[in-house]
């Protein structure tokens, strides 16, 4: 009976250890977490280059060694100037062969002329033949044909004359200078660009998360480097469609209004977005947790006034809304609020109100 009894304890303080055992509290673990900050656009500034909106590459119709080039880059050209000319030698000797064989057609349709109207003669005297008749007016339209055609070829080869002198289509101003006297240019080869000095746009990249973010016309201010004291109103007035596939980047066509003599064409200007186009949050892709197709992050609830090194808290999944940033990182379109801590690293091995620890070095932001 007490042997009974003995074995009955034990096994009873056997149950209690192991009941003690399985309820041990689970370990706090560390997190390494962020407070949630704005990544604000409209407080960076862009650095870009003033450009004409409207532009022109001018270069020869036809294959030639260049032999002037009568403006610079800076220069100031009218309607009908006179840019660059070719070496017209051989065109010219084109031109010339042309007109000579146009004489030759000519005489050749006179010569048959004068034989239909003397066949025409003999015919109403009765010495010639309907056929003989027949085949004369045959032989005038033949050299007709040939007059014209020889009149189109020298048409074409005055033109091709012509377009040896490369003149200005409209007023504007010299932006690029691509060949030198002596060189041999291809036809369609770009000689200089010409640049309507108005209207004009302010150029910049930006983060193609950036661009997404912008509104049609969103206002811009724009100052000269030289002068940033001096901004001057700009809208967007173009968006490029695709993403650099190396820099990640858009580029941004912003349209001037009135720009003065500072934002001439080439300079550079500073460009700053309005502080309501784009305020956004950004984090971490490994902040992210991705579980049936939604987003979700850890939100930790903490002290933050307290002084310990290493605070304790608790984490919830919280579902939000999330669209493409920079490289690594993930745009919050909705689900957070700035100055909230997220868990930034870990983030599928925590479970719904697990207990954490932060370390109080642990203060970067999230942006």
């Amino acid at each position: 009976m007490i042997h009974h009894l003995t074995l009955t304890f034990l096994a009873g303080l056997a149950l209690v250890a192991c009941q003690e055992e399985t309820e041990a509290p689970q370990p706090i673990r560390p997190v390494l977490s962020a407070r949630v900050a704005i990544d604000d656009a409209g407080l960076r500034s862009f650095v870009g280059t003033v450009e004409a909106r409207d532009k022109a590459d001018l270069g020869f119709q036809a294959l030639g060694r260049l032999m002037t080039r009568t403006v610079d880059v800076g220069d100031v050209v009218s309607p009908g100037d006179l840019i660059a000319t070719i070496d017209a030698t051989t065109l010219g000797l084109a031109a010339r062969s042309a007109e000579a064989a146009l004489g030759s057609r000519r005489a050749e349709r006179e010569n048959a002329a004068a034989t239909v109207a003397r066949v025409e003669a003999l015919l109403a005297s009765g010495t010639a033949a309907e056929a003989n008749l027949d085949d004369a007016r045959a032989a005038f339209d033949a050299t007709d044909a040939a007059v014209r055609q020889a009149e189109a070829d020298l048409a074409k080869a005055r033109d091709a004359l012509a377009h040896t002198e490369l003149r200005a289509g409209f007023a504007g101003v010299v932006t690029a200078t691509t060949a030198e006297p002596g060189q041999t240019v291809a036809a369609g080869e770009s000689v200089v660009t010409i640049a309507k000095p108005d209207p004009r746009d302010a150029v910049i990249d930006v983060p193609d998360w950036i661009a997404g973010t912008l509104a049609p016309d969103a206002p811009f201010a724009v100052a000269p480097q030289i002068a940033p004291d001096r901004p001057i109103a700009g809208r967007l007035r173009e968006v490029a469609p695709e993403a650099d596939p190396m820099t990640r980047t858009r580029r941004l066509k912003i349209a001037l209004s009135e720009p003065p003599s500072l934002f001439r064409l080439g300079s550079t200007v500073e460009v700053r977005a309005d502080q309501q186009v784009s305020e956004a949050i950004t984090l971490p892709d490994t902040a992210v947790l991705t579980q049936g197709g939604h987003a979700f992050v850890w939100v930790v609830t903490i002290d933050e006034a307290s002084p310990a090194t290493r605070r304790e808290g608790t984490v919830a999944l919280r579902p939000v809304t999330t669209a493409a940033a920079d490289e690594g990182r993930r745009r919050i379109v909705s689900g957070l609020t700035a100055g909230q801590r997220v868990v930034i690293a870990g983030v599928h091995s925590l479970q719904d109100g697990q207990k954490v620890l932060v370390p109080t070095d642990a203060e970067g932001d999230a942006s």
